[in-house]
């Protein structure tokens, strides 16, 4: 179960000030604490590494500078405990898989409402895989056409059980209560995962086992 939003930090990388302005009020309004708001990635690192925690970061992925791809990888590796969400009007492939595969947990985009986000932002601290539904449908038409690639790191029986409940948007207690486990076990099974598809994120876990044939979602 997730935390109370008032004990959830929120980091927001954002260039425009006018929207992440916006955003940190509707956040502070739920009760979500944002403790830091920044116009790019270089400064937020800067104070990350002085000391600086968030339990999600919300970054924009166009930014100056250092782009929010090459940031999110030094986020998650200076926070590893955190969850990093992408806030973006981008919705082209490249950037969308270059993302997750930089170890984003969710993509959401901007057109979306301010519901929208908070539901996202919920649905990534209960462990969710939230991903917006334009990026899901393509991700998944992307992989449909692409054959299984073979692989000796196959995913056992259980393995993909989880990934696909993950996929359709369960949490991990979800998943636990459904599959009769404890939610300890959901999240080795998910850890066991991505080592064998060498990724970090759910969302990249999902993609990477459909393309090598792992999972059908269709």
């Amino acid at each position: 179960m997730a935390s109370e939003p008032k004990n959830i930090r929120i980091l927001l990388v954002e260039d425009h000030a006018d929207f992440r302005e916006s955003v940190s009020m509707v956040l502070e309004q739920r009760g979500y604490q944002c403790v830091g708001g920044f116009s790019n990635m270089e400064d937020a690192l800067e104070a990350i590494r002085g000391g600086l925690e968030a339990d999600v970061v919300l970054s924009d992925l166009g930014l100056p500078g250092m782009s929010g791809i090459d940031g999110i990888r030094q986020i998650r590796e200076l926070l590893p405990l955190s969850q990093v969400l992408v806030l973006t009007a981008f919705t082209d492939k490249a950037k969308v898989f270059a993302a997750l595969e930089s170890g984003a947990h969710g993509y959401l985009v901007k057109a979306g409402s301010a519901t929208r986000l908070i539901e996202t932002l919920e649905e990534v601290l209960a462990g969710g895989t939230p991903l917006d539904p334009k990026i899901a449908g393509m991700i998944l038409q992307t992989f449909r056409k692409l054959s299984p690639i073979p692989s000796n790191d196959a995913l056992s029986a259980r393995e993909c059980e989880v990934l696909q409940l993950s996929a359709k948007g369960l949490t991990r207690q979800e998943i636990a209560d459904q599959l009769e486990l404890s939610q300890h076990s959901v999240t080795e099974y998910i850890k066991r995962s991505f080592d064998k598809l060498h990724v970090r994120s759910l969302p990249a876990a999902v993609s990477e086992a459909i393309r090598r044939g792992f999972l059908d979602l269709s």
